[in-house]
């Protein structure tokens, strides 16, 4: 019996086509609180801006914008499941995800502009142009056991590229930022209670021992800058060693903190890594020699990187600790981009080129060796076309050339601010971190191996408001106290336990955690928002967890913000003692779940109170660019027009009415599974038939002997 292999190009394909049904059911649901007429940030102003001729054709004629949006989202709903069940994974499909959520993006506005959001962008344009099958409607199925076409080879290299960048730019920014937290490797320590919306083991992760989070960071930029060039290497087994590596650490990162789509993107973007072995031929086994090899460039990349020492403990001179510091420098780091980023093109370029040339000398048809060689082309193009960012990274590639290709023309200038290509920098400074001379003045304190003290300041806005009764016309608002508003996702309560949210991204809630790093002035959509509450937008107000207020029961007469710094709570441990300002638990355990998972302090007034009748909030949004603020029932809105507008309003207030793209996203994937079932148990009926019968075979010839 043939050994069953998974064919990595489909699985690629289908995991690709769910993460899209994901943003576009995150997108759908969040719409009308968002980025409807009666949303925080209405899109009516950039889709007159951005698309001109298609307001002129649309808004005035045709469709109301709002339902123009809900119909291409659903759209975009549709031909994702198509992709993700498997039956239809043509180029064209991807061209269309990428092309509808490219637009849906830009009519998000700024809860929109975050990396994964372009970079799913950017994987489906790959996609389409490379990997997708453009003479069949689709590949096999993902588990069929078949090998992988020549097609998928060549189209393969472009994705892996994509995923070097991402995770190459990730780590060198990182160094090149300059922070303190980065360079001392005290990034964890601050990480887990700082980042936008904590998972529920994040508290937990927080709680590890210095030590430990440290190695963590180490591994962390080992993964992200030396295990990258694992993934160009020529060789699938080499190329394994790199995906796995990255995949272990988008598990870690899953398993603390909500980042939406971005890790699973991340994790399938590795699967093209998987596909084949190309130059593998050969009869001499060479798995273990290229196992050697990556261990040594990993060992050695340790011992350029990282140097490991014991180190006095400051609070006991008698006692010594194991510390682990970062010798590499940004000088350092910018020699290196300098010398690899001109060497992975280059041999991205020439793997492409050889699996092309390979794949049309086996090719029998002129047609067959000219669809080839057009994706050949195309694969490479779309290399140099992904590269350009990279040539951003130090001062020496801006000012070079890649044989003699400017990149900093204004043809490629073009091509990026189309979002063709783009770069990525996630996490390139770390927030939250506070001050020593803030917390305690009267004496020195040192934190673990001899550094300061890991002392956390999450800023956090939180949102007051006097709360009266729906009923209650004229009842004065000077006596009421103020009530915090409770959101569903981003911190608030001290008691509440971080909770789990992804792959859906709250974008308010996330939009939250950025504000509370400026002012209101550089975010004048959260005076919208607030202006939203004051007037009880239906879609904007429940975007709270506040279920009277949701219900019409209560309303919002008046809204003030306070900034507070949050910072998670601590077991009673050595290294924790010795952070000042922190609030210990006596009696919390690692393993359980803690009776106060935060601890706050008031820093100061974020926004003085505002009521609806202030003529100060219509003026600043204003300036800020906003039009006039319109405040309807999403549901209702089909009231006010005529004709075909009224019909194609009322065909997506249907849809939105019997959540049909909810509902066909859960149903179609789980009768896809009964299929596969019966396929499978029909498969394993046949099989048993057939060793039944060769038994039976077997039993006849030994009688008749």
């Amino acid at each position: 019996m043939r050994t069953m292999k998974v064919n990595y190009s489909a699985a690629f394909l289908t995991c690709l086509g769910v993460i899209y049904t994901i943003a576009f059911l995150s997108y759908y649901v969040q719409f009308p609180a968002l980025s409807s007429k009666s949303g925080i940030e209405p899109a009516g102003t950039r889709f007159h801006h951005i698309f001109p001729t298609l307001y002129q054709l649309v808004e005035l004629e045709y469709v109301d914008l709002d339902t123009l949006v809900e119909l291409v989202n659903v759209l975009g709903v549709v031909v994702a499941m198509a992709i993700a069940s498997g039956d239809a994974q043509h180029g064209l499909l991807f061209m269309a995800v990428s092309l509808i959520y490219n637009f849906l993006v830009i009519l998000g506005g700024s809860f929109y502009t975050f990396q994964w959001d372009i970079l799913l962008v950017e994987t489906g344009f790959l996609t389409a142009l490379c990997l997708a099958p453009w003479r069949t409607l689709k590949l096999k199925s993902p588990l069929q056991n078949s090998e992988n076409c020549d097609d998928s080879l060549v189209g393969s290299w472009p994705i892996r590229f994509l995923l070097f960048k991402l995770m190459f730019m990730s780590g060198v920014v990182k160094i090149q930022a300059d922070c303190p937290t980065w360079q001392n490797l005290t990034a964890l320590e601050y990480h887990f209670a700082t980042q936008c919306l904590p998972g529920p083991l994040a508290w937990h992760a927080h709680q590890l021992h210095p030590l430990f989070l440290r190695l963590g960071v180490a591994a962390t930029f080992i993964i992200e800058i030396p295990a990258t060039v694992l993934l160009l290497f020529p060789s699938a087994r080499v190329r394994k060693i790199g995906a796995w590596m990255q995949t272990f650490l988008q598990i870690l990162i899953i398993a603390t903190g909500n980042y939406n789509f971005f890790n699973i993107l991340t994790m399938v973007l590795c699967l093209p890594c998987m596909i084949g072995s190309e130059y593998s031929k050969s009869k001499f086994d060479w798995g273990n020699l290229q196992v050697i090899t990556c261990a040594i460039l990993l060992t050695f990349s340790c011992y350029e990187m990282f140097a490991v020492n014991r180190v006095p403990d400051t609070a006991n001179l008698e006692k010594n600790v194991i510390g682990i510091s970062l010798t590499m420098t940004k000088n350092d780091c910018n020699r290196l981009c300098d010398v690899v980023v001109p060497v992975a093109i280059s041999f991205s370029l020439i793997f492409t080129l050889a699996t092309g040339i390979q794949s049309i000398s086996e090719k029998r048809s002129v047609g067959s060796r000219l669809g080839s060689l057009v994706r050949v082309s195309i694969c490479s193009f779309c290399i140099v076309v992904t590269a350009v960012p990279l040539f951003d990274l130090t001062p020496k590639l801006q000012q070079s050339t890649f044989f003699g290709v400017d990149f900093n023309s204004d043809t490629w200038r073009t091509i990026r601010k189309a979002s063709f290509t783009n770069g990525y920098g996630l996490f390139r400074r770390m927030t939250g971190v506070g001050n020593l001379s803030e917390v305690d003045q009267s004496s020195e304190h040192v934190g673990w191996a001899g550094l300061k003290p890991s002392i956390v300041a999450r800023p956090e806005v939180i949102l007051e408001a006097i709360i009266v009764d729906t009923k209650s016309e004229s009842q004065s608002t000077d006596n009421e106290e103020w009530q915090e508003l409770r959101f569903r996702w981003k911190p608030g309560d001290t008691n509440q336990r971080p909770l789990q949210v992804a792959p859906h991204q709250p974008r308010l809630d996330w939009r939250m955690w950025f504000a509370a790093l400026g002012s209101y002035h550089h975010n004048p959509w959260l005076i919208s928002f607030i202006s939203k509450l004051l007037r009880g937008c239906t879609p904007v107000v429940g975007l709270l967890d506040e279920p009277e207020i949701v219900a019409g029961k209560r309303k919002i007469v008046r809204v003030k913000a306070s900034l507070y710094e949050y910072d998670f709570t601590r077991l009673k441990n050595e290294w924790a003692m010795r952070i000042p300002g922190v609030e210990l638990l006596h009696d919390g355990v690692f393993f359980g779940f803690p009776e106060k998972y935060w601890t706050r302090k008031f820093v100061r007034p974020y926004l003085p109170p505002l009521d609806a009748q202030n003529p100060n909030i219509e003026e600043f949004l204003r300036q800020s660019g906003f039009g006039p603020s319109v405040c309807i029932d999403f549901g209702s809105r089909c009231l006010n027009v005529a004709g075909a507008k009224k019909v194609s309003c009322q065909f997506a207030s249907m849809l939105r009415s019997w959540n049909a793209p909810i509902i066909a996203a859960i149903i179609i994937p789980i009768s896809k599974i009964f299929k596969m079932l019966r396929m499978q148990t029909n498969q394993s009926e046949f099989l048993s038939r057939i060793f039944c019968r060769s038994d039976s075979r077997k039993k006849t010839k030994f009688k008749e002997d």
